[in-house]
């Protein structure tokens, strides 16, 4: 399962766009947030040749594992906690947080970005992505896996659908969150991921998520990946007739820096005498 990841271009893609909007320096200080099986981390890497102090934070044990595989000794510490608690562990302040299509699948979003709103330099940044499933980019454009869910529910195969597009967070509510939680919104991207299969086929970008996220419940994950896999087929007009395709939205983020933050920036230790 872990290996699917890396063959799905929206992962690949976002991975790499996201580092790239985070403008990475040599020798920065960078936590890999949720990192899965480790693309975003990798991808930082690759951009960066001459190295970064990089360290991984991943939740569950198996990914952090398939991340470790991919990433190896080139990251400076792996950690399996809460993304919360992480920002207890890592020493003295970092330079970057990425965290790419994970954010929205940890308990609590917000007290995690509050949670490293006071772990990141003054110049630094918190860089996440979303996926367009779960956004609002624009009413008349949703992901295949948007309407594959719509069409389970539809069809009374799940209890509940996604809310409707207008009522899913979008680019000002994600902001306010941002201003809440301390910190200046800096940018906003939205990205277009293209795929070559037909997304219910075998290959296809739907058809891969649903082996690592099945819609369905199942006795076991086995059980229910294959009865998502069963209900795939019969969704795919519906995604035609949408017109859907994959998006993710990257924003960047600074910390806001509070008034007694500002001295101590501008006067490097506190305000003079």
């Amino acid at each position: 399962m872990h290996g699917i990841a890396a063959q799905m271009a929206l992962y690949r893609e976002s991975a790499r766009r996201l580092c790239e909007l985070a403008g990475l320096r040599p020798g920065m200080a960078v936590v890999d947030l949720g990192a899965g099986t480790g693309l975003a981390g990798l991808a930082a890497l690759e951009l960066v040749p001459e190295g970064l102090e990089l360290v991984v934070v991943e939740p569950n044990p198996s990914l952090l594992a398939a991340a470790r595989a991919r990433i190896g000794d080139r990251a400076g510490a792996y950690h399996t906690v809460d993304p919360v608690a992480a920002a207890d562990l890592v020493p003295g302040k970092v330079d970057r947080v990425i965290c790419n299509l994970a954010l929205l699948s940890f308990r609590d979003p917000e007290g995690v970005l509050r949670a490293w709103r006071n772990r990141i330099k003054p110049t630094g940044r918190f860089c996440f992505s979303l996926s367009g499933t779960y956004f609002n980019v624009l009413r008349d454009q949703v992901t295949p896996q948007y309407v594959f869910i719509q069409e389970l529910h539809r069809q009374g195969l799940l209890p509940r659908g996604l809310p409707s597009v207008e009522r899913l967070p979008n680019q000002r509510s994600v902001e306010g969150t941002l201003k809440g939680a301390g910190y200046k919104p800096a940018r906003y991207e939205v990205q277009e991921i293209p795929t070559a299969r037909p997304e219910t086929e075998p290959g296809g970008e739907l058809y891969n998520l649903m082996r690592i996220h099945p819609a369905l419940p199942g006795k076991d994950h086995r059980d229910a990946v294959e009865r998502t896999l069963a209900a795939l087929p019969a969704a795919a007009p519906a995604i035609a007739s949408r017109g859907a395709r994959w998006q993710v939205v990257h924003f960047v983020a600074q910390p806001a820096l509070t008034p007694e933050e500002l001295l101590l920036e501008r006067f490097g230790g506190g305000p003079p005498g």
